[in-house]
Parts: structure tokens; C-alpha cells; sequence
């Protein structure tokens, strides 16, 4: 468990650096408006839901329980995204796009480490 949140953690920073450079270096034409809010939202609810999963005793349940997170996960992300992009229309296609490079970025690695601990059950 840890090592996987010092992953996350890793991989949260280093996106900020990525983002910060982007835009120092003029790539991006703006920072996300909801920067912060996002790389939050997104570590903590991975995190939680890795915790979750890891802790699951029954394996027969696993695989409907993972499902079930990615369904409640996505209806809470469009939520999100929809209260994103009323608050903000001029900069919503920044956000958007940064939080769907972090979701799929913070998803693989939430599937890498569940699968190496499933098949070493």
C-alpha cells in the first residue's frame, strides 16, 4: 500500500512539473483553472479505492466490486466535469483534457498494482 501511494504521489508531482513547465515554456496557453481541485480529487479517490479493493477478502467478489468502483467513479468524474466546465466555459477544454491525462494516467497505474496483487494471491 505504500509503495503504491508513494507512486501516486511520484507521478501527482511530476504531472504538476510537466504542467508548470508547459506552460512557463508556452505550450499551454493557460494553467487549468482547477489545477489543484483535479490532482486532489484524483489521488485521493484512487487511492481510497485501491485501499478498498486491496483489502477485499472475497476474491469472487473482486472483479463485480472493481467494477462497480469504475461505474460510481465515472458517474462522480462527469459530475465533476460538469461543475468544471459551468464554472469555467473559456478554459474547460484545459481542464477536461487535464483531467482525462490524469485519469488515465492514475487508472493504469491503479490497475498495474492490482493486478500483480491478484495474481500473487
Amino acid at each position: 500500500m505504500i509503495r503504491f501511494l508513494a507512486v501516486l504521489i511520484v507521478i501527482a508531482v511530476t504531472v504538476a512539473g510537466i504542467t508548470w513547465l508547459l506552460f512557463n515554456a508556452g505550450q499551454i496557453p493557460a494553467m487549468p483553472s482547477f489545477f489543484y481541485q483535479t490532482l486532489l480529487l484524483l489521488t485521493l479517490s484512487t487511492g481510497v479505492i485501491y485501499r478498498y479493493l486491496l483489502k477485499m477478502n472475497k476474491p469472487a467478489l473482486f472483479t463485480q466490486m472493481y467494477l462497480l468502483t469504475m461505474v460510481v467513479k465515472l458517474i462522480a468524474y462527469l459530475a465533476y466535469n460538469l461543475i468544471v466546465v459551468l464554472e469555467d466555459r473559456s478554459g474547460s477544454v484545459l481542464n477536461v483534457v487535464f483531467f482525462l491525462v490524469l485519469y488515465l494516467v492514475f487508472t493504469a497505474v491503479e490497475v498495474i498494482f492490482l493486478y500483480r496483487k491478484i495474481t500473487t494471491r
